[in-house]
């Protein structure tokens, strides 16, 4: 049996349905990478609304638990409740880590306690250390996120990361 060569039509027929195709594919490939970036937005802005909630809606009375007598069950349930907690938001400080490396974990705590709006003094009080050492922490802070001379609120900024 004698083998069939195409025709040079045939060939060009081949091709433009290989063209044809290949837009298709392109077209997929757009839509595809469209959807992934929505998706990826969708889970950022759920993300924030988590921290968000947590740090409104639930941090204030863990906080007002710590002040209360506890006996020593209660506490460790209370600690425990924190540390996880702790874990819900900790993307805010992996992301404020990573873009700024230069950070130390201090700072990072100090900047994750700002951005909630807790006050000097309570976290001073949080993390038994003086008032004057979160007021240093808080100044470090500006200077090495850029904000040391101008007029933009560290809390404001802060918040904005998440």
């Amino acid at each position: 049996m004698a083998e069939h060569r195409p025709s040079y039509e045939e060939l060009m027929q081949r091709v433009q349905e290989l063209e044809v195709k290949a837009r298709q594919y392109e077209e997929v490939n757009r839509a595809l990478q469209k959807l992934n970036h929505q998706t990826r937005e969708e889970a950022q802005k759920l993300e924030q609304r988590v921290v968000a909630n947590v740090e409104d809606l639930v941090l204030p009375y863990v906080d007002r638990l710590k002040e209360t007598s506890l006996d020593p069950d209660q506490r460790v349930y209370l600690n425990v409740v924190e540390s996880n907690l702790s874990e819900l938001l900790a993307p805010f400080m992996r992301q404020l880590g990573s873009k700024y490396a230069n950070l130390t974990l201090r700072e990072i705590e100090v900047a994750n306690l700002v951005r909630m709006g807790t006050t000097s003094k309570e976290i001073a009080r949080m993390l038994g250390i003086s008032k004057r050492a979160v007021e240093f922490h808080r100044d470090r802070l500006r200077k090495k996120l850029g904000l040391k001379k101008t007029k933009r609120n560290l809390r404001a900024y802060l918040a904005s990361l998440t």
